[in-house]
């Protein structure tokens, strides 16, 4: 499976969709230690959003990447900012000029189609995950845990009826579990601009 940039989380889940099926998610936090192995286990529920669009997928694919700063290498664009210990400013301003109009940027791009088709399949499907560096660690100095949902995943898909749909897990459901407003309050603009973004991609006419 081709890979432009290896990065993003993994997280097994269950999810709801707007068809009303609800399903739950189980996370399992733990510390190591020399001996002895801690383990907190909290139970979630998330919201799985599934949008339908009559576009096809290559234009839904095209409009979403030309809303998104194309993926980079974050670790050489950071490294001499934090080598000279450059002031947030400088550091947002290298950021926020990487960003897309859609607030958010591409962090990684895995492709599924080549190996649906090799076992016989017409539908297709990408995975994106995506996110602004910004947000993440507006997120994560209250709590690096929160690093592990930062940045977010979404896929673009085709079914074998030829049907477009984007699918994600809200982000702010994702994120409500660390009940700090803090967290919240960033989870909820990120949710925003993907909203908006996937209603853009997914509209008629919206290329």
């Amino acid at each position: 499976m081709p890979w432009d940039h290896v990065g993003g989380n993994v997280a097994a889940f269950w999810g709801r969709n707007r068809s009303g099926t609800r399903r739950g998610k189980l996370c399992r936090a733990y510390t190591g230690k020399e001996e002895k192995t801690m383990r907190h286990t909290t139970h979630i529920t998330i919201e799985h959003v599934v949008v339908a669009s009559n576009q096809p997928y290559e234009k839904v694919i095209d409009a979403f990447e030309a809303r998104l700063g194309p993926a980079e290498n974050w670790e050489e664009i950071l490294r001499p900012l934090i080598a000279a210990t450059a002031s947030w400013e400088l550091v947002t301003q290298t950021i926020e000029e990487r960003i897309g109009a859609s607030g958010l940027t591409i962090f990684s791009k895995v492709e599924h189609s080549p190996l649906l088709s090799l076992v016989g399949k017409t539908s297709r499907a990408t995975q994106y995950t995506i996110g602004n560096p910004l947000f993440a660690t507006q997120m994560t100095m209250y709590m690096p845990e929160a690093a592990l949902y930062a940045p977010l995943k979404l896929v673009v898909y085709e079914d074998e009826e030829g049907r477009t749909f984007v699918a994600f897990d809200s982000f702010t459901s994702l994120l409500v579990q660390y009940q700090q407003e803090e967290i919240t309050q960033v989870a909820q603009l990120v949710e925003q601009k993907l909203e908006a973004l996937v209603a853009e991609v997914t509209a008629d006419g919206g290329a």
